[in-house]
């Protein structure tokens, strides 16, 4: 009975994840604090039971060889917000931010405060506390997904399935909305779901676009051996799933999104035609010709048939979207880049970025800039330098795993599920130079929990 107990657990922090991914998806992609609370309680009872709840048993040492490391980094990265938040001695304060201890001294004198009370490095303690709750369920979110990638190792997928499958039926969502509106309008708006934004929405779908797609190339594979009818029809069901995620980026009219997804299905083409070239060096000359060509004509498609008109024009009026515009966003690099060199040593804070540009800020004062629209950017503003190479090494640690299981481990499990991995990595990497995915909850979770899946599965030898 014990046993059964233990059992159960693995099944039980997966439904809690699905569940409050599904929920933070639904909710307005997470970003209601006081809605996003029961999403962040719920990763976190399944990250409890995932690493506390079941019994450490010997694994391969395959499995566990450079992990480790990876959540030092990861470990480090929290403390380091964590110390933003602890108050220091004034003179300490002063020496490792002279821009932060300015603002103080000033804002103290001004209101007769103590100006001999510690004081946090944090230009705003309150928004990098709440900030917190959301970065914490995304490092648990991947932690938990290396467990369940290691529950189930000879079936990986399963570690994914809820992902791909909250993306899909949200974008069946999309699909509708982009439907009715250009039957009632005669022209598609902007798809974006359950999400505010339609960028964000597009953002879940680019990343779960690559993993859906490499899934129909593991069962085709598969295929070779196992002829029935249910291997056929669960590969008709991804091909179907995989259109529906690449169609509601292009009705989400987002134009970085669009491309990013066209960079993912080339490096997802490229990596699995380069992998095939590879076992077959005897083939023809002319075939493997033939294979890198498919690899770029494919993508080229995508762009000519796929695209709607109202896609068309967004490309066509480039200089502007519905937000801000491109010159806007640059005066806001230009700004941020300024905030970055007065909190250079130890950022402004987590989460407050809009604090933190306040001194600089000139492009449209009556309004809220709270985003740099580039999330490397807000990253460095935010963390300053030692943060952003923390966030940076773990973001090397990761890719140099995925990348060396692309390249030199083709025999491992799910070698297609790396391969994916890879793929929603770019997507998700170039989208984020023009926008602010990584600071969604719901998309942050469902990238740390594709992440933390793929960065296991590619160790284990078929």
């Amino acid at each position: 009975m014990a046993t059964d107990g233990w059992r159960m657990i693995p099944w039980l922090s997966y439904g809690l994840m699905a569940a409050s991914l599904a929920a933070a998806v639904l909710l307005s992609g997470g970003v209601v604090a006081s809605q996003w609370k029961w999403s962040a309680l719920g990763i976190s009872l399944a990250a409890a039971l995932a690493v506390f709840g079941i019994p450490r048993v010997e694994q391969s040492r395959s499995g566990r060889t450079g992990g480790e490391r990876g959540l030092v980094l990861l470990a480090l990265l929290l403390g380091w917000m964590l110390f933003q938040l602890l108050p220091l001695p004034p003179g300490l304060v002063q020496w490792l931010s002279p821009a932060r201890w300015s603002a103080v001294a000033a804002a103290r004198a001004a209101s007769g405060y103590d100006l001999h009370r510690w004081a946090a490095l944090s230009v705003a303690p309150p928004l990098t506390f709440e900030r917190l709750l959301f970065v914490i369920p995304a490092m648990a979110a991947f932690v938990t997904a290396r467990e369940m990638s290691w529950w189930w190792r000879e079936q990986a997928w399963i570690a994914v399935a809820p992902v791909i499958g909250i993306a899909w039926l949200e974008s069946i969502l999309g699909l509708v909305q982009f439907y009715f509106a250009r039957t009632d309008k005669g022209r598609g708006s902007m798809a974006s779901g359950t999400y505010v934004n339609h960028n964000h929405f597009a953002g879940l779908m680019e990343i779960g676009f690559p993993v859906a797609v490499m899934w129909m190339v593991a069962r085709l594979r598969k295929s070779k051996t196992d002829r029935t009818m249910t291997s056929a029809f669960g590969t008709a069901v991804l091909f179907a799933i995989a259109t529906c995620l690449l169609m509601a980026v292009v009705v989400s009219l987002s134009r970085m999104a669009f491309i990013s997804t066209l960079m993912a299905m080339g490096v997802i083409t490229l990596t699995w035609l380069g992998s095939w070239v590879a076992r077959n060096a005897n083939s023809p000359g002319l075939l493997r010709w033939g294979i890198w060509i498919v690899a770029v004509v494919i993508p080229l498609l995508i762009l000519v048939f796929l695209t709607p008109r109202e896609l068309v024009r967004r490309f066509a009026d480039i200089s502007a979207t519905e937000d801000v515009t491109v010159e806007g966003r640059t005066e806001i690099w230009r700004e941020t880049m300024q905030a970055v060199s007065a909190y250079k040593w130890t950022g402004c804070g987590l989460g407050a970025y809009e604090r933190g540009l306040y001194q600089f800020k000139n492009l449209a004062p009556l309004n809220r800039i709270d985003f740099a629209h580039n999330d490397y950017l807000q990253i460095l503003t935010e963390l300053g330098i030692p943060g952003a190479l923390l966030a940076g090494a773990f973001a090397v640690w990761f890719v140099s795993r995925i990348v060396s299981v692309v390249l030199w481990r083709g025999s491992s499990n799910s070698w297609e599920l790396t391969v994916g991995v890879l793929g929603a990595a770019a997507a998700l990497g170039a989208h984020s130079l023009a926008d602010f995915n990584f600071y969604i909850p719901a998309n942050a979770m469902a990238f740390a929990w594709l992440c933390g899946a793929g960065e296991r599965t590619g160790l284990k030898r078929r």
